[in-house]
């Protein structure tokens, strides 16, 4: 058991390694080389590669083998994005550094960034896949679902605006509304994705068996879980969101929490309002059994 583990964490280092070989050279080449045309344009050709080069690797291993070590494409895709734009977030706050002036500095901080983001892709995707393999298949899923097909990219993307450093100096009028309006889009997003998964999520279809009146229950269970979502919220950004910002997604430095903060938040009230929907449908089971 202990050398199959072995095995198989080895193949997935061997992955890595195979595809950071392939990705790396030609964007540090380019940053290498100095020049105004080309330094700029090496983190674009590095992030257009490290998409799709994966998903070239394994379409061409499929191929040839029927088999890949590398995740399916769905989930190469969606880890591939999720980590980067966390990386690219991660990179700017890099770059703030004093450190990055110096030249030789900046090219060990870009090769450690890149084969850490290629890295980080390549977990991603592993961790979407098995997730996607073993979805509804737990009785905490209908918890743990929703909040992985909604949150991850939003997060992410709003983490990746928010994430460089904001010095105090650097505040004007103009700057915190921006930032405010970063956020406020983000959040915005981000209810729009969820709303979304537990529209699709928790719909009672008759392809799942639902008909009747226990198709109706469902989707008060859906209707409760929306309007419950909205609510808090609306009094969030009402009454909170100032707080939040400043204690909970500092802003003056450079935090992970802007990426995780937002995820433990909104995927609290997605468990919390899975956790009512449920609740709804024993309430509306129950009075249908004394209606009986």
């Amino acid at each position: 058991m202990i050398r199959m583990k072995k095995e198989w964490f080895l193949d997935r280092v061997r992955a890595v390694f195979w595809l950071s070989l392939w990705i790396v050279p030609i964007p540090f080449g380019m940053l290498a080389s100095d020049k105004s045309f080309f330094a700029p344009l090496s983190v674009l050709v590095f992030l257009i590669a490290s998409i799709s080069l994966p998903v070239t690797v394994r379409y061409r291993q499929e191929k040839r083998t029927a088999d890949s070590i590398y995740a399916p494409v769905p989930s190469l895709i969606y880890g591939g994005f999720v980590a980067m734009f966390m990386a690219i977030g991660v990179l700017n706050g890099c770059m703030v550094w004093d450190i990055w002036r110096n030249y030789y500095a900046r090219m060990a901080l870009f090769f450690v960034w890149m084969v850490g983001t290629i890295g980080w892709q390549s977990v991603l995707a592993w961790g979407f896949a098995y997730w996607q393999e073993h979805k509804r298949s737990r009785w905490y899923s209908e918890f743990i679902d929703p909040i992985l097909y909604s949150l991850p990219l939003p997060c992410a993307l709003l983490g990746m605006f928010t994430y460089p450093a904001v010095f105090q100096e650097e505040v004007s009028v103009n700057l915190a509304i921006g930032l405010m309006a970063i956020i406020g889009f983000g959040f915005l997003l981000i209810s729009i994705c969820t709303i979304a998964t537990v529209a699709f999520y928790f719909y009672p279809s008759k392809k799942r068996g639902y008909t009747g009146r226990e198709r109706w229950i469902q989707l008060a269970r859906v209707l409760v879980m929306v309007v419950v979502w909205l609510l808090v919220h609306n009094r969030f950004f009402d009454t909170a969101i100032g707080v939040f910002v400043v204690h909970m997604m500092p802003l003056s430095a450079n935090n992970p929490l802007v990426f995780l903060t937002p995820f433990v938040f909104e995927g609290a009230m997605i468990i919390a309002c899975v956790a009512l929907g449920n609740l709804t449908v024993l309430g509306l089971h129950a009075l249908a059994g004394k209606n009986k």
